[in-house]
Order: structure tokens, then sequence, then C-alpha cells
């Protein structure tokens, strides 16, 4: 009865049962991960897609300067300027994240740059107002985020009491 253990199924019946129940569930599996990976891509999708009516409608005295996220880059020859004007940033309340030479070495020529996606574009007015009137470089980004990129005409911060109360 070796040959025939179980039920009277043989060996081999049991084997093919237990391969198909295998790969039935194999399948199962990877059909749940494709579905997740596609959901992630239209989920991923539909937040780019979206207009940007928050950030559009939102002025720059809808934000403190606790609420935007500043990357300072150094376009210039001068050292230590980006690391001053993120001190200055941070003494104003600006979350300060990356402090560092350009990373993209864009050759500016006039104080500055200013870089964000389309829902940062409100804590780029926030952030603008106390720079000053820096050049503008929408990208696709999809954080609120702002680099400030510091260029070779750059004198400072503009005067606090210069600086619009809201």
């Amino acid at each position: 009865m070796a040959a025939n253990d179980h039920y009277g199924e043989s060996n081999e019946a049991r084997a093919r049962r237990r391969r198909s129940i295998i790969t039935f569930s194999l399948v199962i599996l990877m059909l749940f991960f494709a579905v997740w990976y596609a959901l992630s891509y239209i989920r991923a999708d539909a937040t780019r897609d979206a207009s940007p009516t928050t950030s559009s409608s939102t002025s720059s005295c809808d934000l403190t300067p606790e609420d935007v996220e500043v990357n300072v880059y150094n376009a210039t020859d001068r050292p230590g300027l980006a690391a001053q004007v993120a001190r200055g940033l941070r003494g104003r309340g600006f979350v300060v994240k990356t402090v560092a030479n350009d990373p993209k070495r864009a050759e500016l020529t006039g104080p500055g740059e200013l870089r964000y996606g389309a829902v940062g574009e409100a804590g780029a007015d926030l952030v603008d107002e106390h720079v000053g009137s820096f050049a503008r470089n929408l990208d696709e980004r999809t954080r609120t985020n702002v680099d400030v990129v510091l260029g070779p005409t750059f004198d400072g911060l503009v005067d606090k009491k210069q600086v619009p109360d809201c």
C-alpha cells in the first residue's frame, strides 16, 4: 500500500495536485502585485495631473516662513555665501534643508534664481519677498520645496522692514 497510501491517491496524483495549487497561488500573487504596481502609477499620475488650484489661489500671506522648505545653493565663486544666506533665512523662520554649491552648476548673471514646482509657487513668492527679485524657474518637482540659487550680483537679503506683513 506504499504506492497508494492516503485515500487511494497515488503519489503522482498528489504531486500534480500540489504543483497545481502552488502554480495557482503564484499566479494570484503575481496578479496582486501587478495590480498594486499599476495603481501606484495611476495615483502618481493623478497627483501630477491635479491642477495646482490650492497653490495658485494661495497667496504668500497664507504661508509663514515655517511652512516653506528651502535649499540654498551658491552659483558664484564667493565661498560661504550659501551658508551666510541660509543662516539669514533660518533666522527669519524658513526651514533650510540643504546648503551647498549649485548642483546644476548654472551660469547665472543676475542676483539669483528660484527653482520650484507648480505646488511650491506660493512658497517661492514668499521666499522672493525675502531674497529680492530673483529669476523664476518652474520645474517638474512635485514637492513644495524651493531652491534659492545665489547669483554673482546677489548683495544680501531684503531688509526685514521692507518685507510685506500679512
